[in-house]
């Protein structure tokens, strides 16, 4: 059923599956209107300028469209999907990652909706706003127009190093369901990153692998050298000790001779 924005903005209403979904995720306890409203004031009173300004970005979605919660849910879970969550089960990890660090989710899935909703083709585009409208219970050009929005304000709030940064925020959650940066925004330069990452990460571990081998031979080797030392100083003392025997029996043996 789709419902209103007038009974959206109403209180007491029984939450979508999505919206349920993302309540979950976040470890809500309280109104999910009051959530959203501190979680935004968090947000903006962040040391941070990627993520003091993309609370922002909430903010002027939640009040512009003035439907109450609907509206950061909407973007949260359009940023959700993005990233790989499918939001029919919360997994562990996922609810945990959150749970550490609802701010950095957030700006990963509004990076997500700026990034990856223009990465989308149409089919993957109508796929999602009709899974949306059905798991949110609201109508698909809401949605857009909420989508809209948000990639138009980000992109006048933020500048290039905040796109940089917010990029590593879409990184770390996309990772969390099992997927990549490239995943999400589509572009070949963060595609090649990734791959970079991932190179680097192998040869990191395979050289590890390396010194740690070599570290082996090198005490093997260390090893033998000093029981191949030590048997060598015993058979030296040996043969000296023979060898002195040998003299002193030669040296008795020629004064005997040598007496009349």
């Amino acid at each position: 059923m789709v419902v209103s924005t007038a009974q959206l903005a109403g209180p007491g209403l029984v939450l979508s599956a999505m919206a349920q979904a993302i309540k979950s995720l976040y470890g809500i306890a309280v109104d999910i209107n009051a959530y959203l409203d501190m979680h935004i004031v968090d947000m903006k009173g962040s040391e941070n300028p990627t993520i003091s300004r993309t609370g922002r970005v909430l903010e002027m979605a939640k009040l512009g469209f003035g439907i109450g919660y609907i509206t950061p849910v909407v973007i949260i879970t359009v940023g959700q999907l993005l990233l790989g969550n499918t939001l029919s089960a919360i997994g562990t990890v996922a609810t945990a990652a959150t749970l550490t660090n609802p701010i950095a989710m957030t700006c990963a899935a509004i990076g997500a909706v700026y990034y990856g909703w223009g990465a989308l083709t149409d089919v993957e585009r109508n796929e999602i706003l009709d899974k949306l409208s059905k798991g949110l219970e609201v109508g698909i050009e809401l949605i857009k127009s909420i989508v809209h929005f948000v990639v138009d304000k980000t992109k006048e709030l933020l500048n290039s190093k905040n796109f940089e940064e917010m990029k590593k925020f879409i990184g770390s959650a996309a990772a969390v369901f099992g997927k990549t940066l490239g995943d999400v925004t589509h572009k070949i330069t963060d595609v090649v990153s990734d791959s970079f990452d991932a190179f680097r990460r192998r040869s990191s571990v395979a050289i590890d692998k390396t010194v740690d081998l070599a570290s082996d031979a090198y005490v093997t080797v260390k090893k033998s050298a000093g029981q191949v030392a030590a048997s060598t100083h015993r058979k030296a003392k040996g043969i000296k000790a023979k060898t002195l025997a040998s003299s002193v029996k030669n040296a008795r043996v020629t004064r005997k001779s040598k007496k009349p």
